[in-house]
């Protein structure tokens, strides 16, 4: 079943309108309504103790990205509506969209870009979303360009609660893929559940996909996976996100915090 109601964060980043025009192709490929949501403080502001009241350029800013949305959604014939929770700290941001991910289908982020250090987005948004909203998330990295995400999709596979979730949560997104790899990364004494099974799940959703494992030699598990990626030419990746509540989550966590900072192609997100 396609995606029929996509969350879109807007911002005022210029990496904002590549993810609108990934969520209107998506919305596009499952007859799906968009509904984008700017959301953000003031970037001359401070956020941190949220006391100042909300001015008239964070409303001009949160006009302009609303008109020049409506206008692509519009071109594109996506049906769509356009909203704004206007903040000042960057824990209400998080709440926002959070909120609005657990009524809609799959949220499209952005990722943060630490060379900017944009002041009006937190930087741990797309993990916060991802970890709490019982959502999938589709991260879109700030440099690139990916005019078609999906057609070749890399699966990290560890037999895990989570990537059982996001294999799953991806499924519209690999209906007509090119190739599905389901990418298993083999650590000595670990024994993990078999990817042939899954490669047997997807073919019920006529999807063609193959298993591929890999061992775990010194590199880490980011470094394997995107040089992977890279590799194949996959424009999608579809991981399992791991979150950050005590020791033993911290340590699973950092593959998750890693991916999000380091990300070369769009990644699919669940928890």
């Amino acid at each position: 079943m396609p995606f029929k109601h996509i969350l879109l964060h807007l911002d005022a980043t210029e990496q904002c309108a590549k993810r609108v025009k990934i969520a209107l192709d998506l919305a596009k490929d499952g007859n799906g309504h968009v509904t984008a949501l700017f959301c953000q403080t003031d970037p001359e502001m401070s956020a941190i103790l949220g006391r100042h009241p909300v001015g008239d350029k964070l409303r001009a800013l949160a006009d302009e990205a609303e008109k020049t949305f409506l206008a692509e959604a519009d071109a594109a014939g996506v049906p769509c509506t356009a909203k704004n929770v206007l903040c000042t700290s960057h824990a209400q941001v998080i709440q926002a969209i959070t909120w609005a991910a657990r009524t809609s289908d799959i949220a499209v982020l952005g990722q943060y870009d630490w060379s900017v250090n944009y002041k009006g987005i937190p930087s741990d948004l797309a993990e916060n979303v991802i970890i709490h909203s019982g959502r999938p998330a589709l991260v879109i990295p700030f440099a690139g360009e990916f005019p078609k995400v999906g057609s070749r999709c890399l699966v990290a596979w560890n037999g895990g609660r989570e990537s059982a979730r996001a294999l799953n949560d991806s499924i519209p997104m690999m209906t007509g893929s090119e190739v599905v790899e389901i990418y298993a990364i083999q650590k000595e004494g670990v024994k993990r559940p078999d990817a042939d099974d899954l490669v047997a799940h997807l073919e019920k959703y006529n999807i063609n996909a193959v298993a591929v494992r890999d061992k775990q030699e010194g590199a880490s598990v980011t470094d394997l996976l995107l040089s992977h990626a890279a590799d194949e030419g996959s424009n999608l990746i579809v991981m399992g996100a791991h979150g950050h509540y005590g020791v033993s989550h911290m340590l699973k966590g950092g593959n998750t915090r890693e991916i999000l900072k380091h990300m070369t192609v769009p990644v699919l997100m669940s928890h």
